[in-house]
């Protein structure tokens, strides 16, 4: 049996909600563990996530008028819902935090067009629904079919007419961001166990044993912010009254080499049919999502599917001519979540029968709202008898891994010259350097999939066709294990489940 580990609040799960309300704490002189089930943090619904943070805007508008589309009881565009506020406030507070934490991010622009009398018709409530919330929703305008083509001249010849929003979203890696706010957070005192899923939560004698496949942890508070295995935890901790449905929906992402095909997000107005939303990430890669939400099988049926894969390209096409099967480098499909008492809203509260047990099951948009989210989280942690005291230390700044490709000549030559592992690119398709996997290596990178999302390696057109091999020998040559220990996720994900010729050497020996 591992060892106990003692902590006064222990967060499960490291998503951007985990992560953001793991920092938040850190801010205070509190004991804080955080586990997660599996190798690396945001590796469930975060990293799927399409990384905008928005609140008023076209992108807001997008999910408000499709929500009502979907369920007329849900009262999506409420501002005095919970859900509504969290998210303009945390829509504020999140350009002091990029800077704070050194995260690459960017101002993006949004036009929906119109291609059919359909989709002209569906754009007016774009206008309409902005000016009856008002605020930077009424800053949306009107765009005619010449000013369209001037803003995106590879848009489809069929286009009618749009709508426009200048500085619509900020637009970042979600994986970057539960990155840094966990960095930042052990910085400041507190800790994180991975592969460390949650199997039992106990009460005794006034404190909560949780139960992990890393051993015990006895603590005072729980929050469970477990995404789509809230609804489990939930269940660990005490009763519940509500449950959690899932939809899903496949997206599409292109090579770097066809970045110039948009210049901003485009889509299609909002649909129960089917929609189209591309849109570029910072590295360059195109983002598709389109077709329709269907419901999902479960929590776990994340594969993507050849016919929706398609169905998700020709949509885009109408969009984007220029867009072709041929650019695809990876697909996948995200899980999104929401409760069944209250669809339209998020589960931030106390179990019913353990105060102390903090169910935060949150809807889409996760990463707007994340800091308010967060701040709501601890406030409830207090009320529920937490002492929050002040850090006088606590230190709100983090710097990033270095980016070689993004470095000068002079810049790239120096650093070469001070560690010659930065003058040894191992993932070609985005350049990035021995020196900068070691790096991440050194911050807690112990997956094939940690080294990639803090460092890009394997993220390419490859997708580790190259590369791959290559840093799982590095990862077992910093971490002084076998090859055959290497994961790509964590518990039960081994890259190389045996040396070269292993299973012959094993015949030989009987």
């Amino acid at each position: 049996m591992k060892k106990q580990l003692e902590t006064e609040v222990l967060i499960i799960g490291g998503g951007i909600t985990g992560t953001g309300i793991a920092r938040e704490l850190s801010k205070y002189k509190v004991e804080t563990i955080l586990v997660e089930k599996d190798g690396h943090i945001g590796s469930g619904q975060s990293k799927a996530s399409q990384g905008m943070i928005y609140g008023e805007g076209l992108l807001g508008l997008f999910g408000l008028i499709a929500e009502s589309m979907g369920d007329p009881n849900i009262q999506s565009d409420n501002p005095e819902s919970t859900r509504m506020k969290l998210r303009k406030e945390g829509v504020a507070k999140w350009p002091q935090l990029l800077d704070d934490l050194n995260i690459e991010y960017e101002d993006e622009s949004v036009l929906v067009v119109a291609t059919n009398k359909n989709e002209y018709a569906n754009l007016a409530p774009f206008l309409t629904v902005g000016n009856r919330v008002g605020g930077k929703y009424a800053n949306v305008r009107w765009v005619d079919k010449e000013a369209v083509f001037a803003l995106q001249p590879y848009i489809t010849k069929d286009v009618i007419a749009g709508v426009y929003s200048e500085w619509d979203a900020i637009k970042t890696h979600p994986w970057d961001l539960t990155i840094a706010l966990m960095e930042n957070a052990q910085q400041n005192g507190a800790r994180i166990i991975l592969d460390a899923e949650v199997t039992g939560v106990t009460k005794k004698n006034g404190y909560q044993l949780v139960e992990t496949k890393q051993g015990p942890v006895k603590t005072k508070f729980v929050v469970n912010a477990a995404g789509l295995f809230a609804d489990v935890v939930a269940d660990m901790g005490g009763d519940r009254d509500w449950g959690l449905q899932h939809a899903r929906n496949t997206l599409v992402i292109l090579d770097r080499r066809v970045s110039h095909y948009v210049n901003c997000t485009v889509m299609t107005p909002a649909g129960l049919q089917e929609f189209a939303v591309i849109t570029r990430y910072l590295g360059g890669n195109i983002l598709i999502n389109a077709g329709h939400m269907t419901e999902a099988h479960g929590k776990f049926d994340t594969g993507s599917r050849r016919d929706e894969l398609l169905e998700n390209i020709q949509l885009a096409k109408r969009l984007i001519p220029s867009i072709s099967e041929k650019d695809i480098i990876r697909a996948y499909s995200a899980i999104p979540a929401s409760n069944t008492r209250n669809p339209g809203e998020h589960v931030i509260e106390p179990s019913s029968t353990n105060p102390k047990f903090i169910n935060v099951a949150i809807r889409l948009p996760g990463l707007a709202p994340s800091p308010a989210i967060a701040e709501y989280v601890v406030k409830q942690l207090g009320d529920a008898g937490l002492e929050l005291t002040t850090k006088s230390d606590f230190n709100p700044y983090r710097k990033a891994i270095l980016r070689f490709r993004d470095l000068s000549d002079d810049a790239k030559a120096k650093l070469i010259s001070q560690d010659p592992r930065y003058g040894n690119v191992i993932c070609r398709c985005e350049t990035v350097t021995e020196g900068e996997i070691v790096r991440a290596i050194e911050r807690g990178a112990r997956t094939v999939a940690g080294v990639k999302y803090m460092t890009r390696a394997g993220m390419g057109r490859c997708q580790s066709g190259f590369c791959g091999p290559r840093i799982v020998n590095i990862i077992a040559r910093e971490l002084n294990i076998p090859v055959t220990k290497v994961t790509e996720l964590g518990t039960d994900s081994t890259v190389v489940p045996y040396k070269s010729k292993g299973l012959l050497e094993r015949k030989a020996v009987r």
